[in-house]
């Protein structure tokens, strides 16, 4: 009822204002003085570029005059570059990375060295997100699909002044495309490509009347998986496979046989043993997977309903945008980099080759399957009234629902021990936010803006964390908020008609509570789980049984607050030399705010004692100088953007997976090989032992130093052809002391036991990260794309298009381990820790596609092809026991598109 309620509430705001009243009057152009505005900024001459329009400062000005190193991509130069999401933007923005989190299916966006990779609902990203001017909270919001843009800006440096929250190193804002009056029309264009991809998106603009415009938009996107998929019936828990898998051929009648081509056909040490059904103690076959509805496929859709109220005889206008998109996909898996395995001996490990089915990055072998069901409402309105002494009033409304429920396979196959993590119907997120802002006009020698701003966030996490053979985990957090205002002024004061002064100021109140948050514990020392190598007992349970959460033998509250208090400021001089040249600088601070962490109470098994371990974390704090230059040069047919930065970075936060203590468990006790210690009847021999206390917690990195040169040119040398891209250089370390445990895969750097390996007091894995770089910076980047059109006459118009991006080396996690070979005792050689490190290798995606339009250029017609060489390009790391492994790109895609107007 709730959901049926917001969508029919969206849709009847939307479509309402005068629309009953007026819906019969007749439809009239724009002033001439608005169409000639239009043209202006939008239709380019044929010798010069278009004049492009942004709203970084809150207010529209032009992108070449705006003192701000911004970055705007309309919509043609998205649909050339094949954008699906906010995913797909992360080449065409210097210093720009976005990789994807598997578990918590979001996008990690890094900009100028920083991001921030604590993706729950505990943490915030770095660069905030924004739709249509209005904050997306969860990350997973920004996977939406992108159609219908007017265009995306993308704000570099703090934005703490006038974006405040989140934006510390910069800020995106996706604009959606307005309903115009005038006529209606309209666009639909279709999409086919390999992987059996097939897409489809449109609108159709409506001009109610000379007052209020309708424009109805949506796309839909469905593509078979890219992995080479496989079932593996020879993991412990069964629940999920289909009879046909679990009865697959027998290949060997027991483990170390020495059949098979995975870690749980030739490696399993419980197998034998596990449990009392025979049948299922036999090493099987590998089932292949449909790659229709297998890990990594797509299946999503959106629709957006705009409206916009422009009165002719009023001072005020209404701009209201409703939109939802549903993800009913298989969800996305860590896969294994088998590029960067190649080659390394047995003795080590060895390849892809000799632990899964082939030597290839993408595949994946499972026994849960993938689903990711994500469903988010949105809801925006912008109200604008100007005063009669031509001030004017912006409220800004914004409403976001979102849904989700996943399943993610943990392990796979990599590992004996089983495992998987869910998140049930019940998990989401609820945000509104908003912004009143008052502005002055434009034209005296005081410019200003100044606003207030609340926003409030309450999400609910409902799922839990299997190991099949022991632990659960149940996470029940019905009401985790954030509660943060923030007042704010920025104004720009012209000292003489060139040089003008920029103030900014902001103060932020946030609150972040748990309230009633439990977390739930089953294992076999409990009673909870079926016991030890009690497959055939599990295998018995319905696939929900651990969903219930009253079944759970014990828990542990979160209740937990938090509440900080901010002071962000800017000021910055911008000159402009000539009438189409200005250079700039400012000093700007940001602030994140920090956060509760999840709350733990273990308790010991031996004495029955409850210990209490909190998770809390710091503010970010930033302060960043830039300096920079546009001029729009050779009678505006070349605009350029220059800008140096320097940003100094206090407690940012990186979180991870890591041990905060220890307690006396009841657990197996464990042989040199690792594998659990069996009596004479088959079953591990149970101790008391020192035992981790696991958790995703975040800690703060004392202090980061991150500066970097930006190059950006876009030129239209003759008049069908045109050039545009960017280089950078940017050096961002770790500048002071951080003393911290040594993380990243210490099973196998170290040749330690699991337990010695998370051991928070093990003295082996004390390490100093002072001058590592920051994770996914590469020291320079290039981007280059070349349009060029061919003027066929009577037969139309070819137009072709060129790019290759270019990342240098650099680092996909901050410890930099080819840094630490000398003062960490590491027990495997050198040569052998370069296939398994966090090292990645400069490369270069390369894209193209050729259009054909007709005269009229109501239809076309285009082939394209995105990552042409077939780049293998790692973007989230996750190693563990010597297997490099993360997320990736997609390899190289190809298709064709057509498309018609009307």
């Amino acid at each position: 009822m709730q959901r049926l309620n917001s969508i029919t509430l969206g849709i009847l705001l939307t479509c309402s204002m005068p629309f009953c009243v007026q819906a019969q009057q007749e439809v009239t152009q724009e002033s001439d003085a608005q169409e000639q505005s239009e043209n202006n900024e939008k239709v380019a001459t044929e010798s010069g570029l278009e004049v492009i329009s942004v709203t970084a400062t809150k207010r529209k000005t032009k992108l070449m005059e705006t003192p701000v190193a911004i970055s705007a991509l309309s919509e043609e130069v998205l649909r050339q570059n094949g954008v699906n999401n906010i995913k797909d933007i992360a080449d065409l923005v210097p210093g720009l990375d976005i990789s994807t989190a598997t578990d918590q299916s979001a996008p990690v966006i890094s900009m100028r060295g920083v991001r921030s990779t604590n993706i729950t609902e505990l943490g915030d990203p770095a660069v905030g997100i924004h739709l249509d001017g209005v904050y997306s909270p969860r990350m997973q919001g920004a996977l939406a699909l992108m159609y219908d843009v007017s265009r995306i800006e993308a704000l570099r440096g703090p934005q703490g002044t006038l974006f405040g929250r989140n934006s510390t190193v910069g800020s995106i804002n996706v604009i959606s495309a307005k309903p115009e009056f005038g006529e209606v029309f309209g666009r639909v264009s279709t999409e086919l490509g390999r992987f059996n991809a097939r897409s489809v998106e449109g609108f159709v603009n409506i001009p109610v009347n000379s007052e209020f415009a309708i424009r109805f938009s949506g796309k839909g996107l469905k593509r078979d998986s890219y992995l080479e998929g496989y079932w593996d019936p020879n993991q412990y828990d069964l629940r999920r496979l289909s009879d046909d898998v679990i009865n697959a051929e027998v290949i060997a009648e027991d483990a170390y046989s020495g059949v098979g081509s995975t870690i749980t056909q030739l490696d399993n040490w419980w197998i034998d043993g596990a449990g009392t059904d025979p049948e299922r103690q036999r090493i099987r076959a590998l089932t292949p997977a449909d790659e229709g509805d297998f890990y990594n496929n797509a299946n999503e859709y959106s629709y957006r309903i705009s409206a916009l109220w422009e009165p002719l005889d009023s001072n005020f206008s209404n701009h209201t945008v409703f939109q939802q998109y549903i993800n009913d996909s298989g969800n996305n898996v860590d896969l294994v980099n088998c590029e960067k395995l190649a080659g390394r001996s047995a003795e080590y490990g060895g390849d892809c080759s000799t632990f899964l089915p082939s030597d290839n990055t993408y595949q994946a072998v499972v026994n849960v399957p993938g689903e990711l069901n994500l469903d988010i409402t949105y809801l925006r309105n912008t109200f604008n009234y100007t005063f009669d002494n031509d001030m004017s009033l912006v409220w800004l409304v914004g409403y976001e629902d979102m849904e989700r429920s996943s399943a993610q396979d943990s392990e796979v196959s990599l590992d004996p021990w089983d495992g998987a993590t869910y998140f049930l119907d019940g998990t989401g997120a609820e945000s509104y936010s908003t912004e009143v802002q008052l502005q002055s006009n434009d034209y005296g020698d005081l410019v200003w803006i100044a606003g207030l701003n609340y926003f409030h966030e309450q999400t609910t996490t409902y799922g839990y964390y299997d190991n099949p053979m022991d632990d659960k985990s149940f996470w029940d957090q019905p009401d985790r908020s954030t509660d943060a205002y923030a007042l704010f002024g920025q104004a720009t004061y012209n000292i003489t008609p060139k040089l003008h002064l920029t103030m900014g100021y902001r103060f932020s109140d946030e609150t972040k509570e748990d309230k009633g948050g439990r977390t739930y514990r089953c294992s076999n020392a409990d009673g909870c789980a079926p016991g030890w190598l009690n497959r055939t007992a599990l295998n018995d349970l319905p696939v929900d049984y651990f969903e219930d959460p009253s079944i759970y033998a014990s828990y542990f509250a979160n209740d937990n607050k938090g509440s900080w208090t901010r002071n962000d400021f800017r000021v910055g001089l911008d000159y402009d030399l000539t009438d189409a040249t200005m250079v700039y600088s400012y000093v700007a601070s940001g602030f994140k705010a920090g956060g509760i962490g999840d709350v733990y109470e273990v308790v010991n098994d031996r004495t029955g004692d409850t210990t209490r371990f909190e998770t809390q974390f710091d503010p970010e704090e930033v302060l960043t100088w830039e300096v920079g230059a546009k001029s729009s040069l050779l009678d505006n047919s070349l605009n350029v953007q220059a800008v140096f930065f320097y940003t100094d970075y206090t407690d940012m936060q990186y979180a991870s997976v890591g041990s905060i203590g220890n307690v006396e468990r009841l657990s197996p006790v464990e042989g040199e090989d690792g594998s659990p210690i069996l009596d004479e009847n088959g079953d591990p021999i149970l101790d008391y032992q020192n035992q981790p206390v696991i958790a995703y917690y975040t800690q703060n990195v004392p202090g980061s130093t991150i500066k970097g040169i930006e190059f950006e040119f876009d030129w239209k040398p003759y008049e069908n052809g045109r050039i545009n891209g960017y280089v950078t250089w940017t050096d961002a370390t770790i500048t002071e002391d951080w003393i911290t445990k040594w993380d990243y895969d210490p099973e196998y750097l170290f040749d330690l036991s699991y337990e010695e390996s998370v051991d928070p007091t093990n003295t082996v894995l004390t390490t100093n990260l002072k001058g590592n770089n920051l994770a996914m910076t590469p020291e320079y980047t290039a981007n280059l794309s070349y349009t060029h059109t061919i003027n066929l006459d009577a037969y139309g118009y070819l137009h072709g298009w060129f790019n290759v991006s270019w990342k240098d080396e650099s680092y996909s996690t901050i410890w930099n381990v080819d840094k630490h070979l000398d003062d960490m005792d590491f027990a495997i050689p050198d040569e052998a820790v370069a296939y398994m490190d966090d090292s990645r290798d400069a490369f270069a995606v390369v894209n193209a596609s050729l259009k054909y339009e007709p005269q009229n250029q109501n239809w076309f017609a285009e082939i394209f092809i995105n990552n042409a060489t077939d780049e293998i390009v790692q973007y989230w790391n996750n190693t563990t026991k010597g297997f490099a492994k993360g997320s990736f790109g997609m390899p190289r895609y190809y298709g064709i598109r057509a498309g018609f107007t009307f």
